[in-house]
């Protein structure tokens, strides 16, 4: 499947990747590769098993 369009996260970048989750059209830097989620689903599966998005 081809995937076109700008990136629904940032709108700027050419979307290159499709989350899996939620079907967003997303570019390389708001693709999770290790989940094959938008970095947006990836970050709310993270919280949803206690997992942090980073130092604090």
């Amino acid at each position: 499947m081809s995937v076109s369009g700008l990136c629904s996260v940032c709108g700027n970048a050419q979307a290159q990747f499709t989350c899996d989750r939620c079907g967003a059209v997303v570019c390389q830097e708001h693709y999770d590769a290790a989940t094959g989620f938008c970095t947006e689903c990836a970050a709310e599966v993270r919280r949803g098993r206690g997992e942090t998005d980073g130092p604090r």
